[in-house]
């Protein structure tokens, strides 16, 4: 029988002739969640025989993150806001500098002092957005919209799962054009978004795990990647309350852009963008008239 130890320095070998960064550290966290451990167990218990069934269903899971398959989709989940979402092909898997928008947001309802806020998510994914702020704020209510009826089955897991469902209501609909009826005159005191906005032109400098692997309708946006950012800064006015505000996730080089659609549109009071820890272009923030 294998031990631990032994298995993970073959998975380790097997990754890093794959240029998987990372080898270990990737090899360690399959082997966790496959044994259902956390990564300090393992440590402690490196001794340890695994039956061979084990080994062969960890090497498995080896053998298709050696294929960059992203470790989210094995794992059928990953962390955003210190919270555990499901995440499939069918939803972008979660990455922290998202987090920005929710830190923006959260910022937003504080100095606004709203306690009950109308909040929607446009392009929810698995739902990222809506749920981490109808978790940070137990008095919002959320309206997550998305094109994908499978993402909206995802996210509407992971609302249960993370005890909010009661409090978002899942539209399947592309961007605005659901409030956009006569009978849906909605006004929200927050809209926000992660659209699409890679670039077409750079596909060819993207990694596998992404390229190769997450739902291509959910990372390109055009030959420039500000079609879907610019149609929601057109858009989106329509659909806030008077001095409401739209809090956008962007590329790193789209601010200057991104800041003169808003402004040319003509239709906000204030606008400004955002740029991560590495000093990137990020959110762009704007606040209607």
């Amino acid at each position: 029988m294998t031990t631990i130890a032994r298995a993970l320095e073959s998975a380790s070998r097997m990754l890093t002739m794959a240029h998987i960064e990372d080898p270990r550290l990737e090899a360690e966290v399959l082997l966790a969640h496959l044994l259902k451990r956390q990564r300090s167990w393992i440590y402690l218990h490196s001794d340890l025989c695994l039956e061979d069934s084990l080994i062969r269903d960890f090497m498995a899971l080896v053998a298709r993150r050696a294929m960059h398959e992203p470790s989210g989709y094995i794992l059928g989940q990953r962390e955003f806001w210190s919270l555990p979402f499901i995440v499939n092909r069918d939803t972008l898997i979660p990455r922290p500098e998202t987090e920005l928008v929710v830190e923006t947001a959260l910022s937003i309802i504080e100095d606004e002092g709203w306690t009950r806020p109308f909040i929607a998510d446009l392009g929810t994914g698995c739902g990222v957005l809506a749920i981490t702020l109808a978790h940070e704020v137990h008095g919002a209510t959320v309206v997550a919209t998305d094109r994908s009826f499978n993402a909206l089955i995802v996210a509407r897991q992971n609302a249960e799962r993370l005890g909010v469902s009661s409090r978002i209501y899942m539209v399947q609909a592309d961007w605005v054009c659901a409030f956009r009826l006569p009978e849906v005159a909605l006004g929200f005191d927050l809209v926000v978004s992660n659209p699409p906005y890679v670039a077409y032109r750079d596909r060819d400098f993207m990694a596998r795990e992404i390229l190769d692997y997450e739902p291509k309708q959910a990372l390109f946006a055009g030959r420039d990647g500000l079609k879907e950012v610019s149609r929601l800064i057109k858009t989106v006015s329509g659909i806030l309350r008077k001095g409401a505000w739209f809090v956008c996730e962007i590329g790193w080089d789209q601010g200057r852009r991104a800041y003169k659609v808003a402004l040319d549109t003509d239709r906000y009071r204030y606008i400004e963008i955002k740029k991560d820890l590495s000093g990137r272009d990020r959110v762009l923030v704007i606040q209607g008239k």
